[in-house]
């Protein structure tokens, strides 16, 4: 099944591809830079989809090509092109932030670096939630091992046409681990704890994440705060990459604070309160100008190539 979606223009997937395929390493994403194609399986519903977007047209006037299998209802089918155009943030008019920083002496320089780049999201809230918590004070190397670790024991691998693809463990079947389960793959006592705990929330009905959509940036805060294991990092992280809001400022975040240092030229550490000084006027794009300035930290910057 085809579908072309059109996302607002500068959309630039070149970048995008290069930005997961340089994240965490696991099989859950496939990513083909020469043919600039993005492949994964997601779940909808009770079933699971391998779902495929190329690229067409240009970073002006682009077009993405979704395809997946046949055998879904029309609503189904909808449902799904909502879950990608969310992953790929193909709704945001990225030309208002654009023009509101086209003069700003340290931020216009990262617009042209990064020109067209987009968030790309995860496309399931319990899959990102879980993925952020594994990634709390671990590098990504061993993030992504442990991502594996977790999926071969509670989720699936299924081959298609050749390639073999990770599918993330849905909520049900991490609910019924026990923490052992998890200590054994070297998971930490407290994040195996967490881990478990989130999905029961989810399973026995005690969190519907579905409902987060619906609310406010303050009020999913107000909701996960008080969650065991879940800080206000866990959260804006979970806006940014599982939910795509567009005005989240981690101010605390080291690599938002190494950004900063870089691009403002300073010679000092700032601190979170230098950094929401600096950002009272970023508003509303908080998230997207936290996002160049992380990408700016890249020893090679995905743009040179874009």
């Amino acid at each position: 099944m085809l579908k072309v979606i059109r996302p607002a223009s500068p959309f630039d997937f070149s970048k995008m591809l290069r930005r997961v395929s340089s994240a965490g390493k696991n099989n859950i994403v496939h990513v083909d830079m020469d043919n600039q194609i993005y492949k994964r399986m997601i779940h909808l519903r009770n079933k699971r989809i391998l779902i495929q977007v190329k690229a067409a047209g240009s970073v002006d006037s682009p077009e993405l090509m979704m395809e997946h299998s046949e055998g879904f209802s029309k609503k189904e089918q909808e449902e799904l092109a909502v879950i990608v155009k969310r992953m790929f943030s193909t709704e945001i008019d990225i030309k208002q932030f654009y023009r509101q920083f086209s003069d700003h002496r340290q931020i216009a320089p990262l617009i042209t670096d990064f020109f067209g780049l987009r968030l790309v999201t995860d496309p399931d809230l319990f899959e990102s939630m879980v993925k952020i918590i594994i990634g709390q004070q671990v590098n990504l190397t061993f993030a992504g091992v442990l991502i594996d670790r977790l999926i071969d024991l509670a989720g699936e691998h299924i081959e298609h046409e050749g390639e073999m693809f990770s599918v993330f463990p849905t909520p049900e079947k991490v609910a019924s681990l026990d923490v052992e389960q998890l200590r054994a793959l070297q998971f930490s006592q407290r994040k195996a704890e967490y881990i478990i705990d989130f999905a029961r929330l989810i399973n026995s009905g005690a969190l519907d994440t579905d409902s987060l959509w619906s609310m406010t940036d303050e009020e999913i805060m107000n909701t996960l705060l008080p969650i065991r294991g879940i800080g206000r990092w866990t959260i804006e992280c979970l806006l940014i990459f599982a939910m795509g809001r567009t005005n989240v400022l981690p101010a605390a975040d080291i690599g938002l604070r190494n950004g900063v240092r870089k691009a403002w030229g300073l010679d000092y550490q700032p601190s979170e309160e230098d950094v929401r000084k600096l950002a009272e006027d970023w508003a509303p794009w908080n998230t997207y100008i936290t996002y160049y300035l992380w990408e700016s930290l890249a020893v090679e910057p995905i743009a040179k190539d874009g």
